[in-house]
């Protein structure tokens, strides 16, 4: 495997932040692999860094993996957003190089990346262009909807303006359109910030603009709970298989007919 980070933009933010993506390559150039980017969550006021389960997942199922070290507080929306969409357009520009299927990019967000993963499969569009768009999506206990008030008051805090339009723009279930692409959905009964109705009203909106999804509600687990060791990929810590990672990799494998 070669490990390396590289600086998503020129230069750093306003706040003096250098958003990273820091990149897990499979060897075997001449064999180009999907990519999955990773947003970690924290609330926005920090980026978690426990990753390693779930990038030593993703590798072992044959999937190239990338962390991103997105700018979070002070930093407001929509500049999270855009370091993503500019990490996926740095993957996009440098694919051959590091052996990356340019039409096999994946992005996986948890709880707050989460909604940082949805916004970009809504918005990128409106925020960018192809080049930012991603193939696949996953939102693992993602914050989705402006219609839970927790959820809602949760958003509004990262985008940090009253001002209702940049607002709407943020509540993601309300931005899902023909352009979002194929979305894999995730979280448990036992998730009370990230929970049922949160993910329900997002696989409405997605129905209703005949955007493909996968949706697993699992009993176990509260928010963002492991279901995996540290060393084997497939191994579930409880009794029964919750590892929804192991279910999104065999539904990229499905989608991209891999």
């Amino acid at each position: 495997m070669r490990y390396f980070q590289v600086d998503v933009r020129e230069e750093p933010t306003e706040y003096g932040y250098m958003p990273v993506l820091q990149l897990y390559l499979l060897e075997g150039k001449d064999k180009p692999r999907p990519i999955v980017i990773i947003a970690p969550g924290g609330g926005y006021e920090s980026v978690d860094s426990e990753e390693d389960r779930v990038v030593s997942q993703y590798n072992a199922a044959g999937f190239h993996a990338a962390v991103l070290r997105y700018s979070v507080s002070p930093h407001c929306f929509p500049q999270p957003e855009r370091d993503l969409m500019q990490a996926i357009g740095l993957v996009r520009e440098r694919a051959r190089e590091w052996g990356i299927l340019r039409d096999r990019v994946a992005i996986c967000g948890f709880s707050a990346g989460g909604h940082l993963c949805a916004c970009v499969s809504t918005l990128w569009k409106k925020l960018g262009d192809e080049r930012c768009k991603p193939d696949a999506v996953i939102l693992c206990h993602a914050i989705l909807t402006a219609e839970l008030d927790h959820c809602k008051n949760f958003i509004v805090a990262h985008v940090g303006s009253g001002d209702r339009e940049v607002q709407e723009l943020a509540f993601c279930d309300r931005q899902v359109s023909g352009d979002t692409p194929p979305t894999f959905l995730y979280t448990t009964y036992e998730d009370k910030l990230a929970n049922v109705e949160n993910v329900l009203y997002y696989g409405e909106m997605l129905t209703k603009h005949g955007v493909p999804f996968e949706m697993h509600v699992l009993p176990g687990g509260g928010h963002c709970a492991p279901w995996c060791d540290d060393l084997i990929w497939a191994k579930s810590v409880g009794g029964r298989d919750f590892n929804y990672i192991r279910l999104s990799v065999e539904w990229m494998r499905e989608l991209w007919r891999l």
